[in-house]
């Protein structure tokens, strides 16, 4: 697409000088619901001249539901208060559209969010929704790839994705922690923990068939993960030379035939020596196609959404992201006027700021 990168205010008026904007929100996404705190994003919206509405799911497919009907009644953005599984099925109702997607996060990980730089929940993030949509309004919009995952013997309707699609020992796990109700309510760590340990000690080696533009691989599979973004999982810098403009997916492709083999693969991906690894096939890529001696699930943005074989290929520059100016700039290639990333004193500093108004939030000093 031509032109990169544009001003957010300068999205078409409405006929009465408004912004159209709709707010789709998962309220089953995340540790609390965060109803009143979605209240007060919309009035933030009107004050700040948007037209603007409120949805909220009740199942799967209703964030793509909505998001369809809000290109079709001519939305300019759709702000998605969830977690990375709502903006995923978001997506699949704005590619290729010129209605923007802007991120509210109030998921479980958020790793988008976190990803772009956006103020994330918590104890010593008070007021994290209102800042986060505060800064998306003063950031910049932004055409981005999305990935797209199909499944070629099967009626399953194709499916994207804006972080990264996976097959084989991350989608098991993935698919533990969804059907595990409590999770969201528990300590994140240690559900996290016991959902890995659960998956790896039975998880073995699969033959597989990878073709990577056309290029074919084929060995024991322990997973596979073609990633848009540079992080995975809130910890691990997976990909550390994806970009979102570049019309390519990451692929890292995880061999191996014993349990032992994915723990070893996971305490390297922590200290990001994965890419170092004889046993770590690395490509960028447009398209990836899987086939595996055995069905292996698959997931795109952390939503189990079937088992292989699968098609997965970029979309390049799909779709219109709202974005603060504390994005990275090295998730770019076209990187026009985005200023420099923060640095670790810029973080803590604003880790300061944040724990010093939740104190005063708290205690109700002036």
């Amino acid at each position: 697409m031509a032109g990169t990168h544009t001003d957010p205010h300068s999205l078409a008026k409405g006929s009465e000088g408004f912004v159209k904007a709709l707010i789709i929100q998962n309220p089953t996404s995340g540790p609390r619901a965060f109803r009143a705190e979605v209240v007060e994003v919309v009035r933030l919206l009107q004050d700040e001249g948007w037209d603007t509405g409120i949805r909220r799911t009740h199942g799967p497919g209703d964030a793509t539901t909505y998001a369809r009907e809000a290109v079709a009644e001519g939305y300019d953005a759709v702000f998605v208060a969830g977690g990375d599984g709502t903006l995923a099925q978001a997506i699949d109702g704005l590619v290729g559209t010129e209605t923007a997607l802007a991120i509210v996060p109030t998921g479980t990980a958020n790793v988008m969010a976190r990803q772009i730089n956006l103020p994330i929940p918590g104890p010593l993030q008070s007021g994290a929704l209102l800042e986060s949509v505060r800064q998306s309004l003063q950031g910049q919009v932004r055409h981005v790839d999305v990935g797209r995952m199909s499944f070629p013997q099967s009626s399953a309707p194709d499916r994207h994705f804006i972080c990264w699609a996976g097959v084989g020992f991350d989608a098991e796990f993935n698919r533990r922690l969804n059907r595990d109700r409590d999770f969201k309510r528990r300590p994140r760590a240690g559900a996290m923990a016991t959902a890995a340990f659960f998956t790896v000690k039975d998880f073995a080696g699969t033959g597989a068939i990878v073709r990577v533009d056309g290029e074919v691989v084929s060995r024991r599979l322990l997973m596979l993960s073609a990633s848009n973004i540079q992080i995975y999982g809130i910890i691990f810098k997976m990909a550390p030379t994806a970009r979102l403009d570049d019309g390519l997916l990451d692929i890292l492709c995880f061999h191996g035939n014993r349990p032992v083999r994915m723990i070893a693969h996971l305490g390297e991906m922590l200290f990001s020596q994965h890419v170092r690894n004889p046993q770590v096939d690395s490509y960028q890529a447009q398209r990836v196609e899987v086939t595996t001696t055995r069905p292996l699930r698959v997931h795109v943005d952390g939503d189990c959404i079937g088992e292989t074989p699968v098609v997965i290929e970029v979309v390049p520059r799909s779709l219109k992201l709202m974005i603060p100016a504390s994005t990275p700039r090295e998730l770019f290639m076209d990187r026009g006027n985005m200023t420099a990333a923060p640095t670790t004193l810029d973080r803590m500093r604003r880790m300061a700021r944040d724990a010093q108004t939740a104190i005063k939030d708290r205690s109700h000093l002036p």
